[in-house]
């Protein structure tokens, strides 16, 4: 159903969204703002320390405190019947107007008729709202990386690959987590990375502390380089690494 969503209306909609989560912030309820940024820090913090108890804890009151603070907004109430309300007059539209689909078949006389079968080959990685993903432990095929997650970590091992010759690309955009990037070390990076709050650690320097912040690294033979990667990232709450092995 969301793939037949037109763009015009999926734009408006956000837009209206956008005004009425600006104006219930600004004059009715600004503490709820607070509120959100609070249950985001304890998310943040809670993943940090995942391992411990207390990181268990304060995961899961970040978690239930932003889904109790998303619901109770009346923005996003007025969003989901307004989403209801789209949805049944689509479904009523279609049912008035069904879509036909004419098939179009071409006969061809004393010829050989061949079928072309096209595969598509399967993603390294996929975009996801939730969870950790990373690139197969055993040998792959490579090919470039373009995703956009929501939580969750991103683990990227260039060791179990053959890149091809000149520059391959990735590019991450994450709400949440931690990206890490293994890298061989006859291997030469480009890296630009911004992140709202998080730390950023290149090979042997020193974890950097970000607040929305960019940091720019480059290998000294990356330009000159036959195999090189140029990666992309970008991320609101959460730390990237870059290691070699």
């Amino acid at each position: 159903m969301f793939k037949q969503w037109k763009t015009d209306a999926v734009s408006f909609w956000v837009l209206i969204g956008l005004v009425l989560l600006l104006i219930e912030v600004s004059f009715f309820d600004g503490g709820k703002l607070f509120s959100l940024f609070f249950s985001v820090l304890f998310i943040y913090f809670g993943r940090a320390k995942f391992h411990r108890l207390y990181g268990k804890i304060l995961f899961g009151l970040g978690i239930i405190s932003l889904a109790v603070g998303v619901i109770t907004m009346f923005t996003i109430r007025f969003l989901l019947i307004a989403l209801a309300i789209y949805w049944i007059r689509e479904y009523l539209q279609s049912r008035k107007y069904p879509k036909v689909i004419a098939l179009a078949i071409e006969e061809q006389r004393d010829e050989l008729r061949t079928e072309e079968l096209k595969f598509e080959r399967q993603k390294l990685l996929i975009n996801k709202w939730v969870g950790n993903q990373q690139t197969p432990s055993s040998s792959y095929e490579w090919q470039d990386i373009h995703i956009q997650n929501g939580i969750g970590d991103t683990t990227i091992d260039l060791s179990n690959t053959v890149l091809p010759k000149g520059e391959s690309v990735i590019s991450i955009r994450s709400s949440i987590g931690k990206i890490t990037l293994l890298v061989p070390y006859e291997l030469d990076i480009a890296l630009r990375h911004s992140a709202v709050i998080g730390n950023a650690s290149l090979f042997h320097h020193m974890p950097t502390r970000l607040w929305n912040e960019s940091v720019q690294y480059e290998t000294e033979q990356y330009r000159e380089a036959a195999q090189k990667v140029k990666v992309v990232t970008s991320v609101w709450i959460g730390d990237i690494e870059v290691k070699r092995v």
